[in-house]
């Protein structure tokens, strides 16, 4: 079975990108449905255990010290660009423009704590990284009793991911690949996925009390539970989110897959744009209207699905291509030119 293409590109982590691009959007359809649906609450916390660590630790895996800088500007333009698109739906819709320069509650933390990530680990390129390692999840256990730690400068999801981060830059792509081969480990995999799935639908009302943990902005005093003891919580997460991530790749078809391969090299542009696209549908009542009943909640779920398969298509490549070319291009002006 071939694991790559001509140009050595990996199939196995072209289609976990898209398997978790798809579990980003299913979960926030979830998540704008939560207060109406125990099945929604339930989506949520078993999605987001592991989703954004293990996007976390594939940007680790593929890390490169090259053009930081570069690379940094790219991910913070898309994160302003999603919070123009959604201030825009806002302003259409006649609601209420939310627009906050340095903090955000919603979807662009990712591209700005990842520009961070790639900055950071540059400037620590000759720290060891398995010290760096150990300091960074004890520094993560701890950084919930700080109350000022939140969203501004989204510094706490900064602190609570980067572990996941570092985490990919220890281990090797050949590592993961090899994590598919035994059997044995296939079947154990299955089992954890098994048992947090059914812990999630059979005990939701328990397990959603890892929510604020699982989410990574919020402090121990959201909730009376993680006063005292919130450094061993935010450890059981780190716990389950492993185990589930681990898991995930153990299954995760390492040969191409129709459609399913290609799109997964896509995923910036459907990070980009399904969340105005979810906030249209609510503006709209559309949510209100379909989770009203049985049929109606699966139907929402599939429009999640079918969302990210269309915004997937190279039309909506605007603007993620035009800004990476961009700096691509600034990248190559900068490059000193040989003399003859």
């Amino acid at each position: 079975m071939r694991i790559r293409d001509r140009s050595g590109r990996i199939f196995l982590f072209d289609n976990m990108k898209f398997f978790l691009i798809l579990t980003v959007v299913v979960g926030h359809f979830a998540d704008a449905a939560v207060n109406n649906s125990h099945l929604f609450k339930s989506i949520f916390i078993f999605i987001y255990a592991f989703h954004m660590p293990m996007f976390l630790f594939c940007s680790g895996l593929f890390h490169s010290n090259k053009d930081v800088f570069i690379k940094a500007f790219r991910y913070i333009s898309v994160g302003f660009a999603s919070k123009i698109f959604s201030a825009l739906v806002q302003t259409v819709c006649g609601d209420k423009v939310s627009f906050e320069l340095l903090k955000d509650t919603g979807l662009p933390w990712y591209m700005f704590v990842l520009a961070f990530y790639i900055v950071i680990t540059y400037g620590l390129r000759n720290v060891d990284k398995k010290y760096l390692l150990i300091f960074s999840v004890l520094l993560a256990l701890f950084v919930g009793y700080d109350k000022s730690i939140g969203d501004y400068l989204y510094l706490s999801r900064a602190v609570v991911f980067y572990p996941f981060y570092l985490c990919g830059q220890l281990v090797s792509k050949r590592d993961v690949l090899m994590l598919g081969r035994s059997k044995t480990l296939k079947i154990a995999a299955a089992a954890i996925i098994a048992v947090w799935f059914i812990v999630c639908f059979a005990g939701t009302d328990a397990v959603t009390v890892l929510r604020p943990l699982f989410t990574g902005r919020n402090p121990f005093a959201v909730n009376e539970l993680f006063v005292r003891w919130g450094f061993l919580y935010r450890a059981l997460c780190y716990i389950i989110t492993l185990l589930v991530s681990v898991s995930i790749f153990c299954l995760m078809p390492r040969g191409r897959l129709p459609v399913i391969t290609d799109l997964g090299s896509r995923t910036l542009q459907v990070y980009l744009w399904h969340w105005p696209f979810i906030l249209l549908l609510v503006e709209i009542g559309l949510e209100d209207f379909l989770t009203a009943n049985a049929i109606g909640k699966i139907v929402w779920l599939v429009l999640g699905v079918a969302l990210t398969f269309i915004l997937s298509l190279k039309p909506f490549e605007f603007p993620t291509k035009q800004i990476f070319k961009y700096c691509r291009l600034v990248s190559e002006a900068e490059k000193p030119v040989l003399k003859k």
